[in-house]
């Protein structure tokens, strides 16, 4: 005889930790995916988690970007892998999405995890 659960499926449900909506990488449409800029304003619009993407530079540093191209979302085109931080570091982020957000950089997955805890976020990368 298979063993039964004493707990009812709805009360399992109101135990998970994690809020039930999570922002797309930051605002969503409303800023630049995958930057400070967005999760910032995310936050102010009530998100308690966000979900990003993370990538690896040619020099092994872990920076956020969902694409592996630079083409659809930065100033630049081309490998996102190929480059250095130093040189992804430089790109502008922002002006793809409108004139309000020129100039913002992508950000390096320490400085959104660093908000994130600072902010008590989660994050699901």
């Amino acid at each position: 005889m298979p063993a039964t659960s004493t707990s009812h499926p709805a009360a399992e449900l109101l135990a998970w930790p994690c809020p039930r909506w999570v922002a797309h990488r930051g605002a969503g449409q409303l800023a630049p995916e995958n930057t400070l800029a967005a999760f910032r304003l995310g936050a102010s619009l009530g998100a308690r988690m966000f979900e990003c993407d993370a990538k690896l530079s040619a020099d092994g540093e872990l920076f956020l970007l969902h694409d592996d191209t630079l083409d659809r979302c930065t100033s630049a085109s081309g490998e996102a892998a190929a480059l250095s931080w130093s040189a992804l570091s430089r790109l502008d982020a922002g002006s793809w999405h409108s004139p309000t957000f020129a100039g913002e950089p992508l950000p390096r997955l320490a400085a959104v995890l660093q908000f994130c805890a600072a902010n008590a976020l989660g994050l699901n990368i």
